[in-house]
């Protein structure tokens, strides 16, 4: 693989040499190998998409094989570049289903199977964190947002977009933008979701700011579902490799040493462009805090991804029933949620209520199911 999942976006080095002809078999195969060696085998669904991605691999690598040629053939590079822009992306995926499904682990696995440099793979917090710092560098430009996309996604020519959705109208109009860019320059686009492409931005409100997204979507990547009842992050919570986000836990307060947690006198700050975080206590790379004081003020993806980097450990103090507080809290603590998964962070949930109670409560709220389906693989 490229860069580490903790990177975010994985930087993709300039090109040296030319991907080998691979074909569709090789890559299924190196799918195959993955699950394999993760201890599992893909369901008939699972199975589906990987056939489905392996063969669209084979098709972006013969794509990538038939331009280098070319390139190495004319000693012309506005030539050779020509060509290659001439040449029609194979057509992309939007791979859509329940959370648990094993959609994200597909994704890595097709990452890893195809054997090109030019291919970057973003996750949703990450990227439009990078994108609006990217928007602000280049604010004053004739071409502030195609400069700021193009400066994140540099030369790839595939584009692999993990938890594909959208709930607020700022970010749909910067995701119909990102997906014109990229299939305007034929950038191959696979994104996954918990949401079919109708199902985006659902606010009967602000829907309508997204349809043209939608649209996009549904004109020029194949819409896949995979379905299915069974959650692996619930049914494989007891064989989980015990790493990172893994080795975290549920306490249900009752249960917790008091001893634990931290005396006022640990009380401490945290500043982050030019702001003030009130915490509870910052122990060596353990950082304590309350979830008002993560969620309940205004804090930011950006905040937590931040955080991520600088805390291996996280122990969020006081969780209530998300029913207790408003909208924006529970939205902050399910994208936390996200990017401690995604960043691995091993974290610890000092709650007022049992898991199960919990999850009970939670039913129904944006994003709950993909929480939920997370929290699953903490200890309890």
């Amino acid at each position: 693989m490229g860069s580490s999942l903790r990177d975010g976006l994985f930087l993709i080095p300039k090109r040296e040499t030319h991907p080998e002809t691979v074909g569709a078999a090789e890559v299924f195969a190196s799918i195959l190998a993955s699950a394999t060696s993760a201890g599992f085998a893909l369901d008939d669904g699972q199975r589906m998409v990987a056939v489905r991605l392996a063969g669209l691999g084979a098709q972006i690598v013969g794509r990538e094989t038939v331009a280098g040629a070319e390139a190495d053939a004319d000693a012309d590079a506005d030539h050779a570049t020509a060509v290659a822009e001439a040449s029609d992306a194979p057509r992309g995926l939007y791979l859509w289903g329940p959370a648990g499904r094993g959609k994200s682990w597909l994704l890595d696995a097709f990452y890893d199977a195809v054997p090109m440099e030019r291919k970057l793979r973003v996750h949703f917090h990450s990227f439009f964190n990078e994108l609006h710092s990217r928007i602000f560098a280049n604010r004053g430009s004739d071409s502030v947002f195609a400069n700021a996309v193009e400066e994140l996604i540099g030369d790839a020519r595939l584009l692999l977009f993990d938890e594909f959705h959208v709930h607020d109208p700022g970010h749909a109009t910067l995701l119909t933008g990102l997906l014109r860019f990229a299939l305007e320059r034929d950038i191959t686009v696979v994104a996954t979701s918990n949401y079919p492409p109708q199902g985006l931005l659902p606010s009967p409100v602000y829907h309508h700011i997204f349809e043209p997204g939608i649209e996009v979507i549904e004109r020029e990547l194949d819409v896949v579902e995979l379905p299915g009842e069974v959650d692996y992050r619930r049914s494989r919570a007891e064989s989980v490799e015990r790493r990172g986000f893994a080795t975290g836990s549920w306490r249900h307060v009752p249960s917790a040493s008091a001893s634990e947690r931290p005396s006022p006198a640990e009380a401490t700050s945290l500043e982050l462009g030019g702001r003030t975080f009130e915490v509870s206590a910052v122990r060596g790379r353990e950082l304590w805090a309350t979830f008002a004081e993560l969620f309940v003020v205004k804090t930011s993806s950006l905040e937590y991804l931040q955080w991520a980097r600088d805390f291996d450990t996280w122990h969020v103090l006081d969780v209530p029933l998300l029913a207790s507080v408003g909208r924006d809290p529970q939205q902050r603590f399910v994208n936390a949620v996200d990017v401690l998964v995604d960043y691995d962070i091993e974290a610890h949930f000092h709650a007022d209520a049992s898991f199960d109670e919990f999850v009970a409560a939670a039913a129904g709220r944006a994003d709950a199911f993909r929480m939920v389906s997370r929290l699953h693989l903490l200890e309890r």
